[in-house]
C-alpha cells in the first residue's frame, strides 16, 4: 500500500513511524468499543491492499499470456468433475 506524504486537503504528514507511535498512544485510551471498531477498519485496509496486489498480478499475468489456456483447462477440468459424480 502506498504511503501518502500529503494529507487530501495538501497538510504535509509526520513520518509513518511518528503516526505509528501516535495510534499506538490513541490506542492505549480508547474505550473497548473504539478498538473493536479501529480492528475492523484495519482488517478492512488489509484487505482492500492484498486485493490491489492480487488484481495488479492477475493484470500483469493476463498480460504476458500466462492464462491463455485457461478457458479449456476450466471446461475439461469440470467435465472430470461431472464424470466423476456420475460414478
Amino acid at each position: 500500500m502506498a504511503v501518502p506524504t500529503e494529507h487530501s486537503l495538501g497538510k504535509v504528514l509526520p513520518s509513518p513511524e511518528v503516526l505509528r507511535r501516535n495510534v499506538v498512544d490513541q490506542l492505549s485510551r480508547l474505550p473497548d468499543e473504539g478498538v473493536l471498531v479501529l480492528h475492523e477498519l484495519a482488517r478492512e485496509l488489509e484487505l482492500k491492499a492484498a486485493w490491489e496486489e492480487f488484481s495488479e498480478g492477475m493484470a500483469r499475468d493476463w498480460a504476458e499470456g500466462k492464462y491463455e489456456g485457461l478457458d479449456e483447462a476450466l471446461s475439461k477440468a469440470r467435465a472430470a468433475i461431472r464424470s466423476s459424480q456420475l460414478e
